[in-house]
């Protein structure tokens, strides 16, 4: 028996009736008619070429059918709308896709922790009009910021804020306060609580850049660092949209950093007072899914 087979399985043996009333969960059982699983399924399956025999392929359909029931379950249970998880599922397909130097097994990864923090009901049950959050990682200069260039950056995060929303909050990864090279060291260690080392603060900046579901650079001066979370999420990470907001007088002189599209889901912004970038982040925020 194969690994699939073995899950489903295991997977498919009866639940305890009462995991649901235990878990604070809402108990909302739903019907589902052979025609609407049908166009369920002809959305997440790609269409068979000429009745092949090809079994594996013939598993994976049976596996992902099974996989799209427990999906659409778990909607019922958290009150969304039909066909919500097997609508994002293929969303992050495609968007995961974009990264064409990815490798498979990378992008499967970051496609399994994507649907996990999508189901995630089991961690705090929430209410039935609780929003979920958008992460977003939000990359500023440091070791080259002065004061004029914190002012630069909190007026940006300032335009940011304001496209927050109670429909769908923020959850600022990287916190939502303009740093400067006196400031992120202090910062970081009342956040986590660890002395700041180099090891510690990578560490900590990838774990926060594997969750993002936006990359936004603001580029208010010259910063290495920047382009080595860019380059991690780009090739090792989510490679969720990123968003350029570049400061007219701190132009991208890297060339290895500019028509990223075909890379990723970019967008590059220019501006010399902050408030010129309203317009270009509601559009980047709205291609988003916002």
């Amino acid at each position: 028996m194969g690994s699939i087979d073995r899950f489903i399985n295991t997977a498919s043996s009866p639940l305890d009736a009462n995991l649901w009333t235990s878990l604070g969960l809402p108990l909302k059982p739903r019907n589902w008619s052979r025609q609407q699983v049908s166009g369920l399924l002809r959305v997440l399956l790609p269409a068979e070429q000429g009745g092949t025999e090809d079994r594996p392929a013939l598993r994976h359909q049976l596996s992902s059918a099974f996989l799209a029931g427990v999906a659409e379950a778990q909607d019922a249970q958290m009150l969304r709308p039909r066909g919500s998880l097997v609508t994002d599922s293929i969303a992050q397909a495609r968007m995961l896709m974009k990264n064409r130097a990815a490798s498979q097994t990378d992008r499967a990864w970051h496609a399994f922790l994507a649907g996990a923090r999508a189901a995630g009901a089991f961690d705090t049950p929430a209410a039935a009009n609780e929003a979920e959050r958008f992460n977003l990682f939000i990359r500023q200069p440091f070791t080259e910021s002065g004061e004029s260039q914190q002012q630069l950056v909190a007026g940006v995060l300032a335009m940011i804020s304001h496209h927050d929303s109670q429909a769908q909050p923020f959850r600022y990864l990287t916190g939502c306060q303009a740093e400067s090279a006196e400031t992120f060291r202090q910062s970081f260690e009342a956040k986590t609580g660890e002395r700041f080392t180099p090891q510690a603060f990578r560490a900590h900046r990838l774990e926060m850049l594997s969750q993002a579901d936006a990359f936004i650079n603001i580029r208010v001066g010259m910063s290495e660092s920047s382009a080595f979370e860019l380059s991690y999420h780009v090739f090792r990470g989510a490679c969720t949209p990123v968003l350029f907001l570049v400061w007219k007088h701190a132009p991208i002189k890297t060339t290895l950093l500019r028509e990223m599209d075909n890379l990723c889901d970019v967008t590059y912004l220019e501006f010399e007072h902050p408030a010129e970038l309203a317009p270009g982040i509601s559009e980047f925020f709205r291609r988003c899914g916002r």
